[in-house]
């Protein structure tokens, strides 16, 4: 039987159960495959049905495009808004942002973007203004957030490319950010808060890249706090993420440092309260979504004894920090805080990864 004479339904079913580079491949083979595969709307969205369930499909085929745009009034986002939380982050900066570590995690000390998003989710939780918020996109946006990931595409060529091939790579592609690409939290003064101690510091290195051979890049970040301040933090930032819902998973791995050992102990035959006194945070948010928080009642003593116990010093492990909500495009903004751990206690951190589940 000729190529041509077979329908295009059975070719349909050969190619769902491929995997994404094999279907890639199989489009070059003669140029029936490559026009019935390269940007067929309906075979990627089969494709997408298979591999990712109805869940997503319904989202990403059948409802994320068609969907209202969320009103300014309903977020928190309007001009009035807006500007009111750019005051109260202006007023911070001048003379507070050094001593929160959460507001340090969202901004980059000229940008108030993340500040503002969680402004709005606090006033969301405080005085909601609906319980209808719905998960939105229009296809500009979508080819836009291509645009800001991918240096290869054009305005004129992405246009070319089916919808459903883009969201289809979208989901299989890892939305990660590696140890290397990670930020110190920076704690610096503000030029009026001159007497804060953390002065005395601001020379010293707190973001410690390391080699490791079982990492992802071969390199990995060190964190943890000094024995005199609690400075051990780092934070970075994923771009333009599509509505939806993430789960968010740090690949990590845990260390004591005999280093610090020495001090640590003997901080403990003062006070018998500080061999348990490990705290770790993490927190994240999106321009236009929910927070997700893991703090130090869950990330502990007894969280970091447990596991350090199961996977030693020498083990990576994944650990997920929780689920995060994305209503539109948006950036998601991410902070992980170790502290009263004296040292001894550090954390390594490989990589934080993006999973869509729905």
């Amino acid at each position: 039987m000729n190529m041509n004479d077979l329908p295009h339904n059975v070719l349909y079913n050969i190619c769902k159960y491929l995997f994404f580079i094999d279907v890639i491949n199989l489009s070059k083979t003669c140029k029936q495959l490559y026009i019935l595969i390269e940007n067929n709307d309906y075979f990627w969205m089969l494709l997408i049905q298979n591999h990712f369930g109805s869940i997503l499909y319904q989202r990403y085929v059948n409802q994320i495009f068609q969907n209202k745009k969320n009103s300014d009034y309903v977020l928190y986002r309007t001009k009035k808004d807006i500007q009111k939380f750019e005051k109260c982050f202006r007023r911070h900066f001048e003379w507070e942002m050094c001593n929160i570590w959460l507001w340090n995690v969202l901004n980059g000390k000229d940008n108030s973007d993340g500040y503002i998003a969680h402004k709005s989710i606090t006033k969301q939780k405080q005085r909601p203004r609906t319980n209808e918020l719905k998960m939105s996109l229009t296809t500009e946006e979508f080819f836009e957030s291509y645009l800001n990931r991918n240096k290869y595409l054009n305005n004129e060529n992405i246009r070319q490319i089916s919808l459903y091939k883009l969201i289809y790579y979208y989901f299989i592609e890892a939305k990660r950010l590696l140890g290397i690409d990670l930020f110190v939290i920076d704690l610096r003064c503000t030029p009026r808060h001159r007497s804060c101690p953390i002065r005395k510091y601001l020379n010293q290195e707190y973001l410690n890249h390391e080699y490791d051979l079982n990492s992802l890049t071969g390199r990995c970040v060190r964190l943890y706090s000094t024995p005199l301040r609690d400075l051990g933090g780092i934070k970075g930032k994923f771009k333009s993420i599509l509505p939806g819902i993430y789960e968010i998973i740090c690949r990590i791995k845990l260390d004591k440092n005999n280093v610090y050992l020495t001090y640590y102990t003997e901080c403990c035959s003062k006070d018998h309260r500080v061999e348990k006194s490990v705290e770790c945070s993490f927190y994240a948010l999106a321009d236009h979504g929910l927070d997700c928080e893991c703090d130090s009642k869950t990330m502990n003593f007894d969280w970091f004894e447990s596991n350090y116990l199961l996977h030693e010093n020498i083990n990576w492990f994944n650990e997920t920090m929780g689920k995060i909500k994305v209503f539109e495009l948006s950036n998601i903004y991410f902070g992980f805080r170790i502290r009263s751990d004296y040292g001894y206690r550090n954390i390594l951190f490989d990589y934080i990864q993006l999973n869509i589940i729905k």
